[in-house]
C-alpha cells in the first residue's frame, strides 16, 4: 500500500490521465466564471423585477425609475456584461454538466438544470421582441408600450418567465452561500427578499398593465418585414441554444461508448466493499452512483469539505489539487492523503475511506443531509450545577429525589426559555444552556444574565417550598462565558436529531461553574459577557480565574444574588483582584510568583 502524500504537493502521476486532467483544470477556474455570469445576470433581474414592483405606484414611476436602470444597462460596459454574461453562462453551466459521470443527484440539482434548460424556451422571444426590435425598428420600449402588448394575453407568460428565473438564480446563490459561516446571519432577510421581489414584481406587473391599457395610445402596427425578422431571430436564438444542448448531449453520448469499451479502474471503499468502472467519474459520482452513504453540501463545487476523503492508495497517481480544492484543504489544515471527492477523478486503481459519512435514509438510496445551519457563531454559554447534590441524594428517598428534580429541571427551563434561550443538554443535577442563537450576541449575553438572576431566584423559592423536607438547603452555582461556538444538529437511529453546541467557549463557562464553588459566588461571569452585554452590574467581584489550557488567567465576576443593572456610576476602588488557581483564591501577585517559580524550575 502506497504511503499518501500531502493535499498540496505534487506526485508523479500529474502529467497522466490527459484528458481527465485538463477537465479538472477547465473545473477550476470555470466555476468562478460561471458563478460572475450568473451573478451579473441575477443582479440585472433584480433590477428589473424591482421596476416592475414600482408598477404598484402607477406605470409614470415604472418609467421614471426605467431611465435610471437604462442609463446603465444600456451603455456600452453594461450592454457588453448583460450580453456577455447571457453567453457565457449557458456555455459555462452546460459545460458543468457535462463533467458529470453520472446523472444521480439530489433533487435541487435536478430542479435548477431543468430551470436552466426551460428559460430560453420564454426569454429568447422577450429579448427580441424588445431590445432587438427596438433597435432595428425604433419599436417603442417604455413601459406603457410593452406593457399593452403584453396584457392580457402574455401575461402568464410572462410571469412564469420571472419566476423561472428568479428560482434558477437564488437556488444558486442559496447553495453557493450555504456552506459560509456568515451566511447565516443574513439567511433570513435573504429569503424575505427572495419572495417579496418577484412577488411585488408581479403584482407590479399587473396594476401597470391594466392602467397602461386604459391610456389612449394609438394602435401600434407590425408590418410583414417585422413580424418575418421576428419569426427569424426567435429560431435562431432557440435554435443556436438547443443546438448547443444537442451538441454536448452528443458528446456525453460519444464519450459514454468510448469509457465502456476502454479499460477499467478498480475502486475499493474502505466500509462499502470494491467497485470495477471505467475511468472518469469524480469520487463523489462514484459515491452517488453505487449509493455509497456521503456527505456533500455543497454538491460537488469545492464549497465545503463535507466530502474529504482518505485517500489509501493511488494517491501518487492522481494530479495534484486544482486552486480552489488546495485552497480549501490548506483552510481546514487537511492531513497528508486528504482529497475532496468531488475534485479527484481517478484514472488508475484507487483505495478510499470516507472521513465525513452520512447514514443512508430507510430504505432509501440517497445520502442523509448534512445540517446546513451548521457553523460558527459568537454565542454566550451558560452552565448551571447544582452544589453538594450528592450528599442531598444520599439523605431523600428515590422517589423524593427524582420528584424534586423534575421540578428543578421544570423551572430552570421556564427561566431560559423566557429569556429566548435553548437548553442544549441535562446531566444529573446540572444542564447547558445557549443564548445569542437569535439576534446580535448583545441581547443575548443579557438574556444569559438575566436567566442567571431568574434561576438563582427560582432556586430560593423551591427552597422556601422544600425547605422542611430538605436536610440541607439547594445552592446552585452558575457559570456563564461568551465566544465563538460550533452549532448544529447531531442524528443517530437510536437517540433521534439533537441541537449541540461545542467548543472552547462551553469549555470556559463549565470551568466558571466550577469554580462558583471556590470563589463562594452563585454566579460567575467572564469579562467578555459583560463586555458584549454592554451594561454594568452591581455588586460584582472582580476575580481571575486560572483556565486549563491557557496560559493567563481569565478576568471574571462574581455574583453573590441575582444579577442587577448598576442604577449609578461608582468609582473604581483599587483592591487585590483574587485569582482563583486550583482550590483556593490567591491574588494576582501571588499567581505571578508562583507561575514565575514553575517557569524556573521548568
Amino acid at each position: 500500500m502506497n504511503r499518501p502524500q500531502a493535499a498540496g504537493t505534487n506526485r508523479t502521476g500529474a502529467t497522466r490521465g490527459g484528458m481527465g486532467a485538463s477537465m479538472d483544470q477547465v473545473s477550476s477556474w470555470s466555476r468562478d466564471i460561471r458563478f460572475v455570469s450568473g451573478l451579473i445576470l441575477l443582479v440585472f433581474a433584480t433590477t428589473h423585477f424591482l421596476n416592475h414592483a414600482v408598477g404598484i405606484l402607477g406605470v409614470g414611476a415604472m418609467e421614471k425609475v426605467q431611465d435610471w436602470r437604462y442609463g446603465f444597462w444600456h451603455s456600452w460596459a453594461g450592454t457588453a456584461a448583460l450580453y456577455g454574461a447571457l453567453i457565457v453562462h449557458p456555455v459555462f453551466a452546460l459545460l458543468r454538466v457535462v463533467q458529470r459521470r453520472t446523472f444521480k443527484m439530489p433533487l435541487r440539482e435536478m430542479l435548477q438544470i431543468a430551470l436552466g434548460l426551460a428559460i430560453p424556451l420564454l426569454l429568447v422571444d422577450h429579448i427580441i421582441s424588445t431590445r432587438v426590435m427596438g433597435i432595428y425598428f425604433g419599436v417603442d420600449e417604455s413601459y406603457r408600450s410593452v406593457l399593452r402588448r403584453l396584457w392580457p394575453g402574455l401575461a402568464l407568460t410572462q410571469s412564469l418567465l420571472l419566476l423561472l428565473v428568479w428560482t434558477h438564480g437564488i437556488i444558486g446563490i442559496h447553495f453557493m452561500l450555504r456552506a459560509r459561516d456568515s451566511y447565516r446571519h443574513w439567511r433570513d432577510p435573504f429569503l424575505l427578499a427572495a419572495i417579496l421581489i418577484p412577488l411585488l414584481a408581479i403584482i407590479g406587473f399587473s396594476v401597470g398593465a391594466r392602467e397602461a391599457e386604459q391610456m389612449a395610445m394609438p394602435a401600434e402596427l407590425v408590418s410583414d418585414a417585422q413580424a418575418a425578422m421576428f419569426a427569424r431571430d426567435v429560431m435562431w436564438g432557440k435554435g443556436a441554444f438547443y443546438g448547443l444542448v444537442a451538441s454536448f448531449l452528443l458528446f456525453i453520448g460519444i464519450r459514454e461508448i468510448r469509457v465502456r469499451t476502454t479499460r477499467q479502474i478498480t475502486v475499493r471503499f474502505v466500509g462499502h466493499g470494491t467497485r470495477r468502472l471505467a475511468p472518469g467519474p469524480t469520487v463523489l459520482e462514484m459515491f452517488r452512483r453505487f449509493g455509497i452513504p456521503h456527505a456533500a453540501l455543497c454538491g460537488g463545487r469545492a464549497r465545503c469539505a463535507t466530502c474529504r476523503v482518505l485517500v489509501m492508495d493511488g494517491n501518487d497517481k492522481l494530479p495534484k489539487p486544482g486552486p480552489n480544492e488546495a485552497k480549501l484543504l490548506r483552510r481546514i489544515s487537511a492531513p497528508e492523503g486528504v482529497r475532496l471527492a468531488c475534485q479527484i477523478r481517478p484514472r488508475d486503481d484507487l483505495q478510499v475511506q470516507i472521513l465525513l459519512a452520512s447514514r443512508l435514509n430507510a430504505g432509501a438510496a440517497r445520502p442523509f443531509e448534512i445540517d446546513d445551519a451548521a457553523g460558527k457563531r459568537g454565542l454566550t454559554v451558560v452552565v448551571a450545577d447544582l452544589r453538594a447534590f450528592s450528599a442531598l441524594s444520599e439523605r431523600q428517598l428515590p422517589r423524593e429525589l427524582i420528584g424534586l428534580l423534575n421540578r428543578f429541571f421544570d423551572e430552570m427551563g421556564q427561566a431560559i426559555t423566557a429569556h429566548e434561550g435553548r437548553i442544549d443538554a441535562f446531566y444529573g443535577d446540572g444542564f447547558m444552556a445557549v443564548f445569542g442563537l437569535e439576534g446580535p450576541p448583545a441581547r443575548g449575553a443579557q438574556a444569559a444574565i438575566a436567566a442567571a438572576g431568574d434561576i438563582v431566584r427560582a432556586v430560593d423559592a423551591l427552597n422556601r417550598e422544600y425547605g422542611a423536607a430538605l436536610p440541607l438547603p439547594l445552592r446552585i452555582g452558575i457559570g456563564i462565558h461568551t465566544g465563538d461556538a460550533i452549532t448544529g444538529a447531531v442524528e443517530n437511529e437510536n437517540l433521534g436529531r439533537r441541537e449541540i453546541t461545542v467548543g472552547e467557549t462551553v469549555m470556559v463557562a463549565s470551568q466558571l461553574e466550577s469554580a462558583t464553588r471556590r470563589v463562594l459566588a452563585d454566579i460567575v461571569v467572564s469579562e467578555d459577557t459583560i463586555r458584549a452585554s454592554g451594561r454594568s452590574y452591581a455588586g460584582t467581584t472582580t476575580l481571575k480565574i486560572a483556565i486549563k489550557g491557557r496560559e493567563k488567567p481569565l478576568t471574571a465576576y462574581g455574583f453573590a444574588s441575582a444579577p442587577e443593572i448598576a442604577r449609578r456610576k461608582r468609582e473604581d476602588v483599587a483592591v487585590p483582584v483574587p485569582v482563583v488557581a486550583g482550590g483556593e483564591a490567591t491574588t494576582s501577585a501571588e499567581v505571578v510568583q508562583e507561575q514565575g517559580e514553575t517557569g524556573e524550575k521548568g
